[in-house]
């Protein structure tokens, strides 16, 4: 399941379409080929390994909107927006910061999550070359629930190379330099390589390197929280967490908006999950205390 932030600069209607297919999950009730429908899954394949390829082709739909919108020449765009590049979809520099080095810095909405950052920095020793361009080889960092994904592309492409030519060979070869760069930095565990890609998570320190605190705002029915981080000034750091529905159901979920009032993501799960979400939003490192203040008297 992607978990794939979208860039802040897109027009509205390509935001929406990038969503749409960020929420386009594979279901293993309902299992089925790519695009879902009547080709339904034989039993050589795993849940598994359909779920990952769903997630695969989501992102190169993702990647596409992105690019259409950010060429000027789509009709689907909003008359007169402009979309500059967005600051997260920015090279990484060599001399990237740890995880530790980067909670002193000061946090900008729509930053890269900080794991993700490591693991590019891990990646430098690799000696690959990041494909974030259109039409270039190299690898993607993208973030998949608490887990970290990178995969690799030839040409701007996802589609893994036919089985004993040369580029499937070059393809990987790729993978094995990423999961042994990987697998040798204590900064990361539970590494796992498949054929299109290589997933693991960040080591995450015991005591919280994030704190935030949230305080109930508005009226009683609202199920509005204000939340802020401490060490950060609340005006620009920081957000709130609206309640979707009319109450607590089976059906709720969380929209998180950051100090500027841009919406970060929305999530189903409690407070902490939600609060992490914003965290992630400004880049902010895990794990995440968070400290009910209550209401304001």
């Amino acid at each position: 399941m992607l978990s794939t932030p979208i860039p802040r600069d897109l027009c509205p209607v390509h935001r929406e379409i990038a969503y749409s297919w960020r929420d386009h999950h594979y279901s293993p009730w309902t299992p089925s080929k790519w695009p879902g429908g009547s080709h339904i899954m034989d039993s050589r394949t795993s849940h598994a390994e359909r779920g990952a390829d769903w997630d695969r082709k989501n992102l190169q739909q993702i990647e596409l909107t992105i690019g259409c919108c950010r060429s000027g020449r789509s009709p689907q765009c909003t008359p007169g927006h402009h979309s500059p590049a967005s600051k997260k979809e920015q090279p990484l520099p060599a001399t990237a910061a740890t995880a530790s080095e980067q909670s002193q810095d000061v946090p900008v909405p729509g930053a890269e999550r900080w794991d993700l950052r490591l693991a590019r920095t891990v990646l430098t020793d690799s000696n690959l070359p990041a494909g974030r361009p259109r039409n270039r080889t190299g690898y993607s960092v993208t973030a998949e629930g608490s887990r970290v994904c990178v995969t690799w592309s030839r040409s701007g492409s996802l589609s893994l190379p036919r089985a004993g030519t040369a580029a499937r060979t070059q393809w990987d070869e790729a993978l094995d330099r990423i999961e042994a760069a990987l697998r040798g930095s204590a900064a990361f565990a539970e590494v796992q390589r498949s054929r299109y890609r290589v997933s693991t998570r960040a080591v995450v320190p015991r005591a919280a390197q994030t704190t935030a605190r949230m305080r109930r705002v508005g009226a009683l029915d609202a199920f509005r929280r204000a939340v802020r981080f401490d060490g950060h000034p609340a005006g620009r750091v920081g957000g709130t967490l609206t309640l979707a529905t009319s109450g607590p159901s089976p059906d709720s979920f969380w929209i998180v908006t950051d100090a500027e009032g841009s919406e970060a993501g929305r999530t189903s799960g409690g407070y902490q999950a939600a609060a992490e979400l914003l965290a992630h939003h400004y880049g902010l490192p895990m794990p995440l205390g968070l400290i009910d203040e209550g209401r304001p008297r």
